[in-house]
């Protein structure tokens, strides 16, 4: 597939920040995050027939989305030197238009796992940002195919935001360039800093990241992603086949609980037993904190909660039934103390950093992180062409993301070693869940 661009500016807030808002701080969770980017890519049929109707289309991107930068400005500023702030100075975000040759949108949907050849739509597909000061926050590239199809691809400072804020910022652009009123008072909220204070010094911070991120480079090399769908009835049985005791009383786990026990079981049944499978899944914290943290509240606020199930010796099949009333307990036990005493100043992280301890990888075991996003909008983003063909988000090695689908359906993203993957796709308990499972890539 060849991508060839043919324009790239900035595209600059349409209003100017005011001075008392020109300096936005980090919480200690942001630097956390600082490193790192949130690509993704949203695939839409034809906005128009003809040249002239393309134009106006990136014309009339270009204009909402500086609209939208001016309800988010901290994303057309620039990280200063200190790693601790954000100076909103209205510099922009990149804006790319590229003609993709030799692909057809709907051939390319079809085998949404080809990563290789979406990462062409992406400005920057890698992950891991080195160098984050200076740069801009948000990039976005507009690619048109030959059959007129448009893929929005897009990476973000994940210090700005995190998955659910990224689909309020594209949801929200979407609805500006539609000609909706622009509504609300914006995405800024100063609260995560006075919870979760700035490390002054990021040094330890950094180190830890890139190693993780040196890791997972390596590991990335033999990692395949797949992308499953999961009907509503499907979803609908799983949850009743899953109902467990808790109490006395008899619970029905939640969407994320279920699918997260399927996809966890069928990971652990798939991975050599020499080997432990942690689980982390990626709770929001804006409603757990005490007062509720605005929902649009900006910044990367997710606590991964941690659960272990260790790998029967004998072989012994491990199921649902047996993990989702451990996952169930980890997430009901996410909230405002359990997050300042992990993230908090003086919490058990950020202490770490500041004694200069480096997060070191635990070679014995994958650590599975979970990340739903079932309930955000992502499929709800309109440009006023319609509602997206697909969402396709770059995954990380022993990853699983969750976003509704089409229908009340669940499309679950998954991204693992070849043979670990290669193991899950003859997993005949988890296939039956799938509405057409893809045939396994050897």
């Amino acid at each position: 597939m060849k991508v060839e661009v043919r324009s790239k500016e900035i595209v600059r807030p349409s209003s100017p920040t005011p001075q008392s808002l020109k300096t936005y701080k980090l919480s200690f969770l942001d630097q956390l995050a600082l490193n790192i980017k949130i690509p993704d890519v949203i695939f839409y049929d034809s906005p128009g027939a003809y040249s002239h109707e393309y134009i106006n289309t990136i014309d009339e991107l270009k204009k909402s989305l500086s609209k939208t930068l001016s309800l988010m400005y901290p994303l057309a500023g620039r990280v200063k030197e200190d790693k601790v702030t954000i100076e909103c100075n209205d510099e922009g975000v990149e804006f790319i238009v590229a003609d993709v040759a030799d692909e057809i949108m709907s051939c390319l949907l079809e085998n949404p796992d080809e990563m290789e050849k979406i990462k062409h739509l992406i400005p920057n597909a890698r992950v891991y940002e080195p160098q984050p000061v200076g740069k801009v926050l948000l990039a976005v590239q507009v690619n048109r195919f030959s059959c007129g199809g448009i893929a929005i691809g897009f990476f973000v400072s994940h210090a700005i935001a995190d998955g659910l804020v990224a689909a309020i910022f594209f949801e929200t652009w979407g609805s500006i360039n539609r000609g909706c009123d622009m509504n609300g008072n914006g995405f800024v909220s100063d609260q995560p800093s006075i919870l979760f204070p700035p490390l002054t010094d990021t040094s330890v911070v950094e180190r830890s990241v890139r190693m993780a991120a040196e890791a997972i480079e390596q590991e990335d090399k033999s990692k395949v992603i797949k992308r499953f769908v999961i009907p509503a009835d499907a979803v609908a049985q799983l949850r009743e086949e899953l109902i467990c005791k808790e109490n006395n009383k008899r619970f029905r786990p939640s969407r994320t609980e279920a699918l997260t026990a399927l996809v966890w079981a069928a990971v652990i049944n798939a991975t050599p037993p020499t080997q432990t499978v942690p689980l982390s899944c990626m709770v929001n914290l804006r409603g757990r904190m005490e007062p509720p943290l605005p929902p649009n509240c900006l910044g990367s606020l997710a606590y991964g909660a941690t659960v272990h199930c260790e790998a029967a010796k004998d072989g012994t099949v491990v199921t649902a039934v047996q993990l989702v009333g451990k996952i169930r307990e980890s997430l009901r036990a996410v909230n405002d103390g359990a997050a300042r005493k992990m993230y908090g100043e003086g919490g058990l992280l950020q202490t770490a950093f500041v004694r200069g301890h480096e997060i070191v990888r635990n070679k014995s075991s994958s650590t599975l992180y979970t990340s739903s996003m079932l309930r955000q909008p992502y499929y709800d983003i309109d440009f006023g062409w319609g509602k997206p063909r697909l969402v396709v988000t770059m995954l990380k090695n022993s990853t699983v993301l969750f976003i509704d689908a089409i229908g009340g359906a669940v499309e679950v993203w998954i991204g693992l070693p070849k043979e670990v993957m290669h193991t899950l796709m003859q997993n005949r308990h988890f296939l039956a869940y799938i509405s057409a499972p893809p045939k396994p890539k050897l």
